[in-house]
């Protein structure tokens, strides 16, 4: 989530926001069926602390202004919110439930006006379905594949709308969300490898 062109903030959006990021987080962990919930809770709520962190780093010096980092109506960035589940919660149940509730985060664009495409199209939409495509490619994946198949396909959707979103108001970014897409796709293709190599080992032979 990015400001929209019009204003530094969201302004009046912001309550709109705030929902729209509360409901993402309230699904995640409804969706959640792992044996570790507040892991789980730990990790969105880092989750969400880095993707305030990242969307400072991506639009330095604007956020360096004073005040930008108390408005959190400025922006965030969900390329960096699976980092948060990474570092606490490294359990595929956990990643299982990261597609849906970013989809649901999305909504808060849609309301709040920002992260349109360059010709102002309604980009969130977008993005929306492709979480949703996820989401329910994952559901049919082994455990094994899950994580990798989240992080590599949250990847690659944010690399295939990249083309077509609108320049940031707040000027080019420091590091290009391209390449941190890149960088979830490369992610999982190395995790799903991992997993297939793993699963193809024979079991240890018993002891004696």
């Amino acid at each position: 989530m990015s400001p929209s062109p019009a204003a530094p903030g969201l302004g009046g959006a912001s309550p709109l926001v705030a929902a729209a990021l509360a409901a993402a987080f309230g699904t995640a962990l409804w969706l959640y069926r792992g044996e570790r919930p507040l892991g789980f809770a730990a990790g969105l709520a880092l989750g969400a602390l880095l993707a305030r962190a990242g969307w400072a780093l991506l639009a330095l010096p604007c956020a360096a202004a004073p005040g930008a980092l108390l408005d959190p109506g400025a922006g965030f960035s969900a390329l960096f919110v699976p980092l948060g589940l990474l570092l606490r919660a490294r359990e595929p149940e956990a990643f299982a439930a990261l597609p849906l509730a970013l989809a649901v985060a999305r909504l808060g664009c849609l309301a709040a006006g920002c992260c349109h495409g360059a010709a102002g199209e309604p980009l969130p939409l977008l993005e929306i379905a492709a979480s949703l495509a996820v989401h329910a490619a994952a559901a049919r994946l082994p455990r094994g594949q899950v994580m990798p198949a989240v992080l590599g396909g949250l990847g690659l959707a944010r690399l295939l709308v990249e083309p077509w979103r609108a320049p940031s108001p707040l000027g080019p970014p420091r590091l290009p969300p391209a390449a941190l897409a890149a960088a979830w796709l490369a992610a999982g293709a190395a995790l799903s490898i991992r997993s297939a190599r793993s699963g193809r080992r024979p079991p240890p032979a018993p002891r004696r």
